[in-house]
């Protein structure tokens, strides 16, 4: 039962960080590039972009190849590719429903909120897991910190280094992560007890 408590108060614990972050904070704006014209800039998106998916400015690679400069050939698919990714611009798209939608959509907050108690029960897993390695509260505790700081680590600042993703909406978003999964971490920790152990202040 406390197990079941746990999971439900961290899942009520960050959703509200992710209402606090992207909602009232204003951290997020300061990661975002203004669009001067968005009626304008939605119009060229669907023209250039009629279905909702991620696409690949000048497009993704068609093999492995790189052509050198000095060899590119017309019709030659892998040195036009090359021609057009060292010219720019590059860019991924990510067009996230072409028919719009409300501000508010109950539908993603539902699932939204099922996401973070999904994110959560794994969270007690890995809690049950741990066993008599993490005795006390405290360790506990830094091992959901430093779990958040490596998912966060590897997912975000991994597509700021691969994938060439702005750097300071990274770090927001890594932020953000990182402070919710050691968030639920560290609820279920104070709540649910450890298998095998007594529960050690």
């Amino acid at each position: 039962m406390r197990w079941a408590l746990a999971v439900v108060i961290a899942t009520i614990v960050v959703f509200m960080w992710g209402f606090i972050f992207w909602g009232i904070s204003g951290l997020p704006e300061k990661g975002v590039v203004k669009v001067e014209d968005p009626a304008s800039a939605g119009i060229a998106l669907v023209e250039h972009f009629p279905e909702n998916g991620i696409y690949f400015v000048p497009g993704y690679s068609p093999n492995n190849e790189v052509a050198n400069e000095d060899e590119i050939e017309e019709d030659d698919p892998v040195a036009e590719f090359t021609k057009l990714h060292n010219a720019g611009p590059l860019a991924i798209v990510c067009m996230a429903s072409i028919t719009g939608g409300p501000l508010m959509d109950p539908g993603v907050m539902y699932s939204g909120f099922c996401h973070i108690m999904l994110t959560c029960i794994f969270l007690a897993f890995l809690l049950g897991l741990s066993g008599s390695a993490l005795p006390t509260r405290w360790r506990r505790v830094r091992f959901f910190i430093f779990v958040g700081f490596l998912c966060s680590f590897y997912c975000n600042i991994g597509d700021a280094v691969w994938w060439r993703y702005p750097w300071n909406w990274q770090l927001l978003t890594a932020l953000y992560d990182w402070v919710a999964i050691s968030l639920g971490g560290i609820v279920i920790t104070l709540i649910a007890p450890v298998w095998g152990r007594k529960e050690n202040a």
